[in-house]
Order: structure tokens, then C-alpha cells, then sequence
């Protein structure tokens, strides 16, 4: 048995705390493309960053390697009034508006449902064992690099029998990074002189919980779709599919089943 948790959505960037469009930026059309500039870096998330004008979606524009500015190709847009930048319905080019003031529900009294015997939370009796695998890079569909193979697992010791397996996707983070250096181009592979973040690292915590409980926990990279999603038609959600499967279909075949 095995079970994902953790995936990523779709693509580009979460609204930062201080909307970059405040800061100074402002739109340009240079050479057949229509560009929007932020003030400020635009942090690299799960919502796709996307140009509008008015209520009309023109579509997902391209980021700059500095990551303050897109681009999207004009082609058979007529209008371009009313334009504005949004990233997971809200707008990232001004600041939102302050939300009316809800009334708090009136508690009725204490809560009486039943609570689970079972606490998901409580270490279980194993300990854990950790390491890392590093496989060959897979070719996947309309990506022209090559995807990582990398997963750090945590695994319980002495857990006799089949164990059910809990395999972890990283969200859609940042890629490379150098240093201090802010302004490292987000592309996979990573320039010269930076080095890939180990955001698969990032679940150990939940990793040695479930291991303590009896699962066998394999955490995947995927800087290698996260670098190179922005002109696929869904954001890479095909290719975090496939990537995952790879993932599965290798254990099952370290495990002796026949894979479909």
C-alpha cells in the first residue's frame, strides 16, 4: 500500500506580504511581448502567476531570470485595458483590499463529539533508519532536461512484514540558490556555482514520525520539473505525476512485485 502526501499544485508564484507592483512597477510591451515589472522579486510558489485585462485571462507570462520580471507574447490580443497580475485568484500588482469584519459564531457549549482513541501524532514503537538514494535522471514528456532521481527515506527498523508505504512531493519552491546571492537565476540545471536547495529534506520531522509508527517514508526531489515548468501547458502537473510513479514503480520492483 502506498500513499502521497505533500503535492504540489501548479505553478509559479504565492502573493508575497507586500505586493510587488507597489514598489514601482509598471507594464511595457517590448518586442511583440507584453511585460510586467515588480518593484520587488516575485517569491516562487504553488499559484501560477497570470496577466489579465479586465475580466479576459491573456495568459501565463514568462519569468525573467531576476524574477521581477514577465513576459507574455501580445499575439491576437486586441485589448489590453484594464491590466492586472494575479496568483491564485488575488491580485499581486497592488495591494488588496481590507475584508469586512466577520461576527464570531456563538459557542453553543463544549464540543461533545467523540475524540479518536488514536492519537496520529504520538510516536509509535520502532526506530528509525535514514539515508538517501541518488538514481540516473529520467527523460520526461516536453521537458528538454533531464529530471533528478533523488529521495532521502525514512524507514522503521525491525517492523517485520509487508509495510505500507508514504511517499512525499515538495511543493513548488525555490530552485537553486548560491550563498546569500538573492538573484540566482531559478533554471534547471542550476547555473554555474550554485548548487539545487534539498527542499525533499523538509519532511523529516513527519518522516521519523510515520517511520516510528511503521511506515516505510521516501521524500522525492523535484527541482528538476520545478525549473523548467513554465512553458508547460499545466505547470508540470503531468510530469510531478509521472515522477512520482517512477518513484513507485522502482519500489516496487526493490520489493518483487510485477509493475503494470
Amino acid at each position: 500500500m502506498a500513499m502521497v502526501v505533500g503535492a504540489a499544485g501548479h505553478a509559479t508564484a504565492a502573493p508575497p506580504q507586500k505586493p510587488p507592483g507597489t514598489d514601482g512597477g509598471g507594464w511595457s510591451v517590448e518586442d511583440g511581448r507584453l511585460v510586467w515589472r515588480a518593484g520587488t522579486k516575485v517569491p516562487m510558489g504553488d499559484a501560477a502567476v497570470e496577466f489579465w485585462a479586465g475580466d479576459k485571462l491573456l495568459g501565463r507570462p514568462r519569468p525573467a531570470a531576476d524574477g521581477k520580471s514577465f513576459s507574455l507574447e501580445l499575439g491576437q490580443v486586441k485589448s489590453l485595458s484594464e491590466l492586472s497580475v494575479r496568483a491564485g485568484g488575488k491580485r499581486i500588482d497592488k495591494a488588496p483590499e481590507t475584508p469586512a469584519l466577520r461576527k464570531s459564531a456563538v459557542s453553543s457549549g463544549p464540543d461533545t463529539r467523540a475524540v479518536n482513541a488514536v492519537d496520529p501524532g504520538k510516536p509509535g514503537p520502532y526506530r528509525s533508519i535514514t539515508g538517501e538514494y541518488d538514481l540516473a535522471p529520467v527523460k520526461l514528456p516536453d521537458f528538454p532536461e533531464k529530471v533528478e532521481m533523488r529521495a532521502v527515506v525514512v524507514a522503521p527498523v525491525g517492523a517485520k512484514g509487508p509495510r505500507p508505504l508514504a511517499l512525499f512531493l515538495h511543493g513548488r519552491h525555490t530552485v537553486c540558490y548560491r550563498g546569500a546571492d538573492e538573484d540566482v537565476p531559478q533554471e534547471w540545471p542550476c547555473p554555474e556555482g550554485a548548487e539545487p536547495i534539498p527542499s525533499y529534506r523538509g519532511y523529516l520531522q513527519a518522516q521519523r514520525l510515520l517511520a516510528s509508527q511503521g511506515y516505510v517514508t521516501v521524500s522525492i526531489s523535484a527541482n528538476g520539473i520545478n525549473g523548467q515548468d513554465w512553458d508547460s501547458e499545466d505547470g508540470g502537473a503531468q510530469a510531478r505525476s509521472s515522477l512520482v510513479r517512477l518513484h513507485l514503480a522502482r519500489w516496487a520492483d526493490w520489493a518483487g512485485y510485477p509493475v503494470p
